[in-house]
């Protein structure tokens, strides 16, 4: 009970700081990470964005799925609620099935925070689309809350897409 209230606590700090935030930072700022931040994260991070951007392409929802804890919570940019790994399967198996993969897709890790077995990671993502025959990029912002596993991994235990400014 205790970790969940301070699990909602953080959520909901993070969240407001990231609506908060001055203008968002160019793609090509990079990615700020803590001195001694557990590699086994920052590969965790590098490995999930560089494999959903191939799996957007490729309509893979196995690879985009992957990193998700089986009670992982993702919220769209709509503030849509997916409870569980199955849920946030579904909601890009029904996308895929309408809108197809897209061209591109582009995760831009801005930066890293760590309070011991939890990692909050913010950044922006886009993706192109072809609508109407022309190319068309949508970007958002993101906060991906990562969770130590007890084998030492991590994994993504929450995810919320956020309206990029």
């Amino acid at each position: 009970m205790m970790m969940k209230k301070r699990f909602a606590s953080a959520v909901c700090a993070l969240a407001a700081l990231a609506l908060m935030a001055s203008s968002p930072k160019p793609p090509e700022t990079p990615r700020l990470v803590p001195p001694g931040t557990d590699p086994h994260l920052v590969s965790a991070i590098t490995k999930a964005g560089a494999d959903f951007d191939v799996a957007m392409t490729k309509g893979d929802v196995a690879a985009i799925v992957a990193p998700y804890t089986q009670d992982a919570v993702f919220v769209s940019i709509d503030g849509t609620v997916f409870s569980g790994r199955a849920q946030i399967e579904q909601l890009y198996r029904d996308r895929f099935a309408k809108s197809g993969p897209v061209l591109e897709s582009k995760i831009e890790s801005e930066e890293v925070m760590l309070d011991s077995d939890l990692a909050y990671e913010r950044g922006r993502g886009a993706f192109t689309r072809l609508i109407d025959g022309k190319k068309t990029t949508d970007w958002a912002r993101f906060l991906t809350i990562w969770q130590r596993q007890s084998e030492g991994d991590w994994k993504i235990l929450s995810n919320i897409v956020l309206p990029d400014r």
